[in-house]
């Protein structure tokens, strides 16, 4: 599993990429909740970036749209240090 941020994971099988929110289980273990599959790691990467906006404009702490523009810069910076040197 690879945490993408603190709230949102990352795995895999042999078919596709799955994304959620990784959620301890006592005595199970941690399992993925508000699960979304994808083919290709770019468009887990893209739907990622859009859904945290999107909660940030939800939630209130993006209240004008060049904030929408200035957090997702940060966050596809962000992810892009995280993958040097990985196709994506």
């Amino acid at each position: 599993m690879i945490y993408l941020t603190d709230e949102i994971a990352l795995t895999a099988d042999s078919m596709q990429y799955t994304v959620g929110k990784p959620v301890e289980r006592p005595g199970k273990g941690v399992e993925m909740r508000d699960v979304k599959y994808y083919l290709k790691l770019g468009a887990v990467l893209q739907s990622v970036v859009a859904d945290l906006v999107r909660a940030g404009v939800a939630d209130e702490r993006i209240t004008e749209l060049r904030q929408v523009v200035a957090e997702q810069a940060r966050l596809e910076q962000e992810f892009s240090e995280k993958l040097k040197g990985v196709y994506v």
